[in-house]
């Protein structure tokens, strides 16, 4: 899942990732929430009896998706230290597979970008923000990474090292 509806550091990733598991002959879909017709969780709670969420939009097969996945990779941009508001909206409209216990025992990886100098600028608050959905829906939190100095659109290209590293500690994982 991707937190940022743009063509920069974090689709960049994602299609690194992508690519190297296809490499490995491991499926994925990348899911980029910002960018499908997502209506915002009224809290109406129906989906609590039923494990099935009222509206009609592209989380319909969204929650398909995440509920055959056994690891889920969240990719967020930090804004004012927290993740983005589009990842936000589709991990709250995730409470079906929370509800009907569906999100236990997945593996998760959470990848925080942030703009400049982790002193100046911190991803904590994303990380946490993740790392706690992670815990109260059962899943495990297997691997997170805090890239930072990515405040232009393809600022993270330039970080090869950094990106070669996270994609290797990924595919040791989901292969292991």
């Amino acid at each position: 899942m991707i937190g940022s509806r743009r063509e920069g550091n974090c689709a960049y990733l994602a299609k690194r990732i992508s690519e190297t598991l296809k490499k490995e002959r491991i499926s994925n879909t990348v899911i980029t929430p910002g960018n499908q017709k997502i209506y915002l969780c009224t809290g109406c709670m129906d989906c609590d009896e039923t494990g099935v969420c009222d509206f009609k939009d592209d989380m319909m097969s969204n929650i398909e998706k995440v509920k055959e996945a056994e690891y889920l990779i969240f990719i967020t941009p930090t804004r004012w230290n927290l993740l983005s508001g589009d990842l936000k909206i589709f991990m709250d409209r995730l409470n079906p597979l929370y509800a009907s216990r569906k999100l236990e025992g997945k593996k998760m990886i959470a990848l925080v970008i942030g703009a400049k100098e982790k002193s100046e600028y911190s991803t904590d608050g994303a990380l946490t923000s993740l790392g706690s959905f992670a815990d109260s829906s059962g899943m495990k939190l297997i691997f997170h990474k805090q890239i930072n100095n990515c405040l232009e659109y393809d600022d993270l290209s330039k970080q090869e090292e950094t990106v070669n590293k996270i994609l290797e500690e990924i595919k040791k994982l989901i292969k292991s």
